[in-house]
């Protein structure tokens, strides 16, 4: 009778031990921000070390019906605890490779990864707030796109986010009826939730630095731009890889690019007043906005605010943030492009060689052509047509590298500068370059491939 009393007691005694530990493990995950109360979950780094987090944390309201084609607003308080173990959404956009995530208009949301236990008293770390790239038309910040497995080593708090792509984030009567940069504001929106609550995370808002690539390198920059007297700083350094906005991507008559958009959806629309095109926009639905409405760039310089800044000017007054910055390139940023590129635009550069001077340089047509000759003999002894690596060449030099060097030259002068060249030809990089005779080199973000884990690459410990 005593042994099964024992073994009775025994049973009960671990069984309040397992709900104990679960409730410790569960509170380990619990994150009470202002709005709610949140749950992550405790995922391995890439040398097995515990790290938490929490995934698909709105950061802004849905910018669905009255929010859509507007500037972000703040997201309503929610009771009980939100479930963040996973991602589900990604922003409107044609295709996504994951079949566990749903592309949608509900997208603003925001991850954040961090080695430290929320709510202990350990010192608090620096934070590596992520832009992701995809030309403002692609891609999103969910785990399966970057995963932080390999940063969690380091001591640093990951924070990535979505914001609103193609026409959802960016088109705009210019006006204050569909405001310019929504994508952008996103951005900003998503920095400023950084800076209010990544303390709850053991991350130090002081010690914030805003990182992107491609055309998040390109937002970083843009984000730099402009003195700001008495704003508060969310970040204080910046890494800039493969972009700058001194590369184009700005919509030279974004409003006629609107309207287009409505004359696309309706082919009765008419009218020339911002207040009918949003009525449009309004009721149309997603897939036949996104289908209707590609603006020719896409990014807009406006009248006044945050994005009101010319670049290349800005840049050459030293109009900026005075901060450390990180900023370079891949060894052949373009080869992805050349590829799909056909035989009449490499022919096109053997006609008018004043085509091959980068469109930044602004000279006259006569000595565009004499410049774009002895260029020329740069990249190649033959022609373009018969060159594709030469061609290569000069489209990654034409369309990112040039931008980034002489943004390097504008602001090295005021700011502590590391500008970098990546040109190592891995095997996580898997990119084209032999598929290209002379441009054996490394692509446009095949440095990702080192930093995220997509969870389709070998372990990088195996990598020399």
């Amino acid at each position: 009778m005593t042994r099964v009393f024992d073994e009775n007691t025994l049973l009960v005694l671990l069984s309040l031990i397992c709900l104990i530990t679960s409730k410790k493990l569960n509170d380990d995950t619990l994150v009470e921000l202002r709005e709610g109360k949140i749950r992550g979950h405790i995922l391995k780094s890439e040398s097995g070390n515990d790290y938490y987090a929490f995934q698909e944390i709105p950061y802004a309201a849905p910018p669905l019906g009255e929010n859509r084609f507007q500037p972000p607003r703040k997201v309503q308080p929610w009771d009980g605890v939100l479930n963040t173990t996973k991602n589900t959404k990604i922003c409107y956009q044609e295709i996504c490779k994951y079949s566990n995530l749903q592309i949608s208009e509900d997208c603003l949301y925001i991850n954040v990864y961090t080695p430290q236990k929320p709510g202990s008293d350990s010192e608090k770390i620096p934070v590596l707030l992520w832009i992701h790239g995809g030309g403002y038309i692609a891609e999103s910040s969910t785990y399966e796109y970057y995963g932080p497995k390999y940063i969690m080593d380091h001591g640093v708090v990951v924070v990535t986010f979505n914001y609103r792509l193609g026409p959802f984030g960016f088109i705009t009567t210019d006006d204050e009826v569909i405001p310019a940069n929504i994508g952008l504001k996103d951005q900003k929106f998503a920095m400023e939730w950084v800076h209010e609550n990544i303390h709850l995370f053991g991350g130090d808002s002081a010690q914030v630095t805003l990182v992107g690539e491609s055309a998040g390198s390109f937002s970083v920059g843009l984000h730099i731009l402009g003195q700001r007297s008495g704003e508060k700083e969310l970040f204080r350094a910046a890494i800039m890889q493969s972009g700058s906005p001194l590369g184009g991507l700005v919509q030279q008559d974004p409003k006629e690019e609107a309207f287009k958009c409505g004359r696309n959806l309706d082919v009765n629309f008419v009218s020339n007043k911002s207040s009918d095109l949003f009525e449009i926009l309004q009721k149309a639905p997603a897939s036949s906005i996104f289908e209707g409405c590609k603006p020719k760039g896409l990014t807009v310089i406006e009248k006044e605010g945050d994005f009101s800044y010319a670049p290349l000017q800005s840049l050459i007054d030293g109009k900026f943030r005075k901060i450390p910055v990180m900023i370079g390139f891949n060894s052949e940023e373009w080869m992805w492009t050349a590829l799909k590129k056909n035989v009449s635009d490499r022919i096109a550069l053997d006609i008018d060689p004043g085509l091959i001077v980068p469109s930044l340089i602004n000279i006259s047509t006569e000595d565009r052509i004499t410049a774009g000759k002895l260029l020329k003999k740069v990249y190649t002894n033959s022609s373009f047509e018969n060159d594709e690596g030469a061609y290569c060449k000069w489209t990654s030099d034409n369309w990112m590298i040039t931008a980034i060097c002489k943004h390097v030259e504008l602001i090295a002068p005021h700011v502590p500068t590391y500008f970098y060249q990546f040109s190592y030809n891995g095997k996580l990089g898997q990119g084209p370059g032999k598929l290209i005779p002379g441009a054996e080199q490394v692509a446009h973000a095949e440095d990702l491939h080192y930093i995220w884990d997509d969870g389709n690459k070998s372990p990088i410990e195996q990598i020399p």
